[in-house]
């Protein structure tokens, strides 16, 4: 079973497109908050392995910028298919990323997608980047 989830969580990461009709709009809201999850880890592992800022100031910048955001989508995404639900699906493999000569901004980016996804699905109003 793990296998499975794992092999349909790597198909998914494949998908990078939020556009209507293509990868991401397609999985279930489950899968997107996954991997969000695993896009928000190895972003925060960019930022501090790979640019140097401490864990203290990212997870502070991590905070001002999508805190509100994120606590929003995890309170409905909570009512919706349980506190459970969530745990499993935060509870996914998330592969370490390699640092390159700077920073790797596009786990940041995809980060922010998928946020914006799930507050689209669940009608919550977003602000900021995305």
């Amino acid at each position: 079973m793990k296998r499975i989830a794992s092999l349909l969580l790597a198909a998914a990461l494949g998908a990078c497109s939020t556009a209507p009709g293509t990868g991401w709009s397609r999985a279930s809201d489950l899968a997107v908050y996954g991997s969000m999850n695993v896009y928000a880890r190895a972003a925060v592992d960019q930022e501090v392995l790979c640019a140097g800022f401490s864990p203290a100031s990212t997870a502070e910048h991590w905070q001002r910028e999508f805190g509100a955001r994120q606590e929003a989508v995890t309170g409905a995404m909570t009512a919706r298919y349980g506190a459970a639900a969530l745990v499993r699906a935060r509870a996914t493999w998330a592969p370490s990323v390699a640092c390159g000569e700077l920073p790797d901004r596009r786990w940041r980016s995809r980060y922010a997608r998928q946020l914006r996804l799930l507050e689209t699905r669940l009608g919550l109003a977003g602000g900021g980047e995305g």
